[in-house]
């Protein structure tokens, strides 16, 4: 692949879309730069007020700084709070404060920019208390870089949440039941049945028949079988909560992963809705560990709406609440993108 080149604020804000996979609403998005080089990028959601303090700009500031090998930063402010002519500049002392903790870290930051819902614009216009000059959005679809990159085959969605694929469409209750009860008459080998199954369909990433999902399916109403497909799921051999934290120093096997993801979906389109949270809820783990906060959130509330109980599910709802990032998400050589 050739080397990407950003040489506009147009080729920028692009590259903050085509970095994270879709197009970010009331968000800041920071790029780091490694000398010449593009390093990750990071997305959080805006505060929800411009009254702050420093906790905001701190926690941004540490994020950004886990790459130890940045050495500037790009920001850009996604939002559709009016900042044009006679609007007052949204997030301007969030701003500052930021400006203030990257630079305290050793990061200079390159640029700034604002992006509403038709336009963009410096952050710091010919005054520090408005914006630069509007220019519209369609600069940023006709701009080198994302022609190049769109040729290369990426691509921005609209949104960062999953579409969930229709739930029930082939609903078979009584046949995960039935695997359900042939796992209780003999338990260490239905289980083992179901491990290995699970094992061989994502290894050699076969297609599944009716009654193999149902089987699997029926596994994963187990809770220790659900934790050790988990924690194995990622290839490597490394201890269950290491795996699971997404705490190791080895990226995990990524195409296995997507494997279990497509697994995965397509058992919802036979679980009815007894048993649809372990699948809905190990889709969002996966989310999780790709550091897509976003969707993790919406599997979680998906699976709550229908088991609110259910542990796994409410444990990563409140990791997520509290901003929790996989360990695999906060490196360059252990993240999904990375590697695709």
């Amino acid at each position: 692949m050739e080397p990407i080149r950003i040489s506009s604020p147009a080729d920028a804000i692009s590259y903050t879309g085509h970095s994270l996979g879709y197009w970010p609403k009331e968000s800041l998005v920071c790029v780091a730069l490694e000398g010449k080089a593009l390093g990750p990028t990071l997305r959080v959601n805006l505060p929800s007020s411009d009254d702050v303090g420093q906790t905001y700009a701190e926690r941004v500031a540490h994020a950004v700084g886990i790459d130890h090998d940045a050495t500037a930063v790009l920001i850009a402010l996604f939002t559709h709070q009016p900042w044009g002519h006679g609007n007052q500049k949204p997030f301007a002392a969030m701003i500052q404060g930021l400006k203030r903790r990257l630079a305290t870290a050793g990061l200079l930051v390159h640029d700034v920019w604002i992006v509403g819902p038709e336009s963009f614009a410096t952050y710091d216009g010919a005054s520090p208390a408005t914006c630069g000059t509007e220019t519209p959005l369609t600069a940023i679809e006709c701009s080198i870089l994302n022609a190049e990159l769109v040729y290369q085959g990426s691509t921005i969605e609209q949104s960062d949440t999953p579409s969930i694929p229709e739930l029930f469409a082939a609903a078979d209750h009584d046949a995960v039941e039935s695997a359900l009860q042939d796992m209780v008459t003999n338990p260490a080998e239905g289980l083992g049945a179901a491990y290995r199954l699970w094992m061989d369909l994502i290894d050699h990433n076969a297609e599944a028949t009716h009654d193999q999902l149902a089987e699997v399916l029926a596994g994963l109403q187990h809770v220790g079988l659900r934790d050790q497909i988990l924690a194995d799921m990622p290839g490597l051999n490394e201890p269950m909560a290491a795996t699971l934290f997404g705490a190791t120093g080895e990226a995990p096997q990524w195409d296995r992963i997507d494997s279990a993801e497509k697994l995965l979906r397509q058992l919802l389109t036979i679980a009815a809705p007894s048993h649809v949270a372990a699948p809905l809820t190990m889709l969002g783990h996966i989310c999780w560990w790709k550091g897509k906060g976003t969707a993790a959130g919406n599997y979680m509330h998906v699976a709550l709406t229908f088991d609110p109980d259910y542990h796994l599910a409410r444990l990563l709802d409140q990791m997520l609440g509290a901003g929790v990032v996989s360990g695999w998400a906060q490196h360059k050589n252990t993240a999904y993108r990375n590697q695709h």
